[in-house]
Formats: C-alpha cells, sequence, structure tokens
C-alpha cells in the first residue's frame, strides 16, 4: 500500500512537471486569438483545384484581410485528400510575400490552410472537429501546433468557377512552434531519431493524446520510405545536431476516431474494424510517464468539455457525439483495470 501511494504521488509529480515543461515564448499575431478571421483569396481558384491530383506548382494569388492585400503564391498540398479521389478541393499552402510589417501577417511566411474537402455540412463540420482537435491539443501542451480558424472567401481571378466561402484554419509554422517552445524543427529521415531518443514525457503524452481521439494514422519516429520523418508528425529537438529528448509534435488528424470522417479507415495491419475504437499506439518505455500523462489529462478534463460544449460551429448532435467520445476515454483511464489492459497491455515495444 506505502509502494502504491508513492508510485501515485510520484504520477501527480510527473503530471505537474509536464504541464510546467518548456515554457512558451510570445505568440506571433495572427496565432494570439482563436477568433474566427475572415479572409478573401483571390487567384485562379479553379485551375488550381482541377490540377491538384497531379500539379502542385505553386499560382501568383493574393490574400485580403480586412482592407490589407498581400501578395503571395497559392499551391495544392498534402497527398492521401488530394490524390486519392477524396477531395474535390485540395488544401492549399500559403507562401506570403512582400510587407507585412504591423499587419496581422507580421512574421508569417509560409502557412498551412486547411480547406473543405467536399461540399455539404458534414465536410464543413469534418473541418470543424479537427480543427477542435488541434485545440484539445493545445489544452493539454504547449509543445503543440496553434490553429487560427478562418472563414475564407474564395474568388477565382478567371472568373471560371463561382465564389464560395468555407469554414478553414490555418496552421501555425513548424519553425515558429519550434521558436515559441525554444527549440528547433529537425530535418531528419525515417528513422533517424530513435524511440528511446525521444523525451519520454512528451512521448507519453503524445501517445496518449492520439489514444484519445482514436487515431492510428501517426508515428513518432517513423515515416514513409525516403520522405522526412514522421508520419504526420515534427521533431523538435534543442538543437539541430541533438539527439536527447527529442520533442514528437503531432498533425493531421482527420482520420481520427474523434473527426470520423467518411473516407478514414484504420491503417492496414491495424486489428480494429474502424477508426472509432481506440487502440493504444504508444511505447512500452513509457508506460511509467503514460501515467502521468493520464493524470495530467484528468485535470485538464474540465477545460476538454468546455472546448467541445463551447464549439457553435458544432451542430448540437455533432457535439453532443464528440463529447460523448471523449468521456469514453476518460472512462477507460478512470479505470485501473481498463487502463491496465487497453493502455499498459497493448503499448508497442
Amino acid at each position: 500500500m506505502a509502494m502504491a501511494k508513492r508510485n501515485w504521488a510520484a504520477a501527480l509529480l510527473g503530471a505537474a512537471t509536464l504541464s510546467l515543461a518548456a515554457p512558451a515564448a510570445a505568440q506571433t499575431r495572427l496565432f494570439s486569438e482563436d477568433s474566427e478571421l475572415p479572409i478573401v483569396i483571390e487567384g485562379p481558384i479553379g485551375d488550381l483545384v482541377r490540377r491538384a491530383v497531379r500539379n502542385t506548382d505553386p499560382a501568383p494569388a493574393v490574400l485580403i484581410v480586412g482592407d490589407q492585400r498581400f501578395e503571395m503564391e497559392l499551391s495544392p498540398r498534402g497527398f492521401s485528400r488530394r490524390t486519392l479521389g477524396i477531395c474535390q478541393f485540395p488544401p492549399l499552402r500559403i507562401d506570403l510575400a512582400g510587407e507585412r510589417q504591423g499587419t496581422i501577417m507580421q512574421g508569417q511566411n509560409k502557412l498551412k490552410l486547411v480547406t473543405r474537402c467536399r461540399s455539404g455540412a458534414s465536410y464543413e463540420q469534418y473541418i470543424v472537429l479537427e480543427y477542435l482537435t488541434y485545440r484539445m491539443f493545445n489544452e493539454i501542451t504547449p509543445l503543440s501546433y496553434r490553429v487560427r480558424p478562418v472563414r475564407t472567401t474564395y474568388r477565382d481571378t478567371a472568373g471560371r468557377r463561382r465564389e464560395e466561402t468555407q469554414f478553414n484554419f490555418v496552421i501555425e509554422d513548424v519553425g515558429d512552434l519550434a521558436r515559441r517552445n525554444r527549440r528547433v524543427a529537425l530535418d531528419v529521415q525515417s528513422r533517424e531519431v530513435a524511440s528511446s531518443q525521444l523525451d519520454p514525457q512528451q512521448a507519453a503524452i503524445v501517445g496518449m493524446f492520439q489514444f484519445m481521439i482514436g487515431n492510428l494514422d501517426w508515428d513518432m519516429v517513423e515515416g514513409a520510405a525516403g520522405e522526412e520523418c514522421c508520419h504526420n508528425g515534427k521533431l523538435l529537438a534543442a538543437n539541430e545536431t541533438s539527439r536527447e529528448n527529442v520533442v514528437p509534435v503531432p498533425y493531421d488528424f482527420d482520420y481520427s476516431g474523434f473527426v470520423s470522417t467518411s473516407y478514414s479507415t484504420p491503417p492496414q495491419g491495424m486489428p480494429v474494424p474502424n477508426v472509432r475504437q481506440r487502440y493504444y499506439r504508444g511505447y512500452c518505455r513509457y508506460n511509467d510517464q503514460a501515467q502521468a500523462a493520464a493524470e495530467l489529462f484528468r485535470s485538464r478534463r474540465d477545460r476538454l468539455y468546455a472546448l467541445i460544449d463551447g464549439e457553435s460551429r458544432l451542430s448540437a448532435s455533432r457535439r453532443a457525439t464528440a463529447r460523448a467520445y471523449i468521456e469514453g476515454f476518460f472512462q477507460i483511464i478512470d479505470n485501473p483495470q481498463r487502463y491496465q489492459r487497453q493502455i499498459v497491455d497493448n503499448c508497442r515495444r
């Protein structure tokens, strides 16, 4: 009993340490607020959309925010959503040019824009849910991508595509994420960093978060052959050559059970019938830290529920389903037997 109490106290102390880790520097102006920002993109939208499957070359375009205009290059990005017949409208990359000092785009250069994949209410709800997933991870750790919701009006300068407005969001550049947390982003190949070189606390947090949202489409140290590490994640370190306490930071959550898109399926070889069924993929070597991570998540429970309950862009039924899914996660980690069976005994070796 005394040992159990000491272990529990250690877990609580670990959780407190995790919550205080990596004090963040000031955020850039664009990502310092969570209010929805109306923007307009003018450019050859129709041409970009038509050729996105085979061609990601950038095209000149203009970004308009209020009365401010920014020259930029706009290009399709991503792989699955762009090339596998999933989306009719591709994710986009914004590469800003020109003077931005003193504007909301000060400090911004390259931005990922997450767009509505197809027309219709369901696809707009998917974007809101994915945005909400990033926001939930922000509540857990500052070692996470900031996002800003935008209401984007697309105007085709060729006049071949009808003007449309979508709910989208932009994702913080990885360089800003790294600087904000006093680290640098690593450009490494798959498995150039070993799982044993990861920061134990952050690796446990990421594994627990991915389990919470029911995401299997990720890896902390591995990516596709010949491509940068890692699959749907980036690695941060103290400097470019450091390979100690490397921090994994995930992104892309549309294949998670929490978002539950109509096109999401479990990765090949995963022993689950659908993405709504959770399957823990955290490393066994970090099981001790996972207990502290679970306590950290418990301490953020009310904040996570408040984010979901307060997301007015979700329909009432989607909000209820989203909250119920996260409640299911807490039912697991609150139950010692289920925690042991579904997390500790099921970890990745």
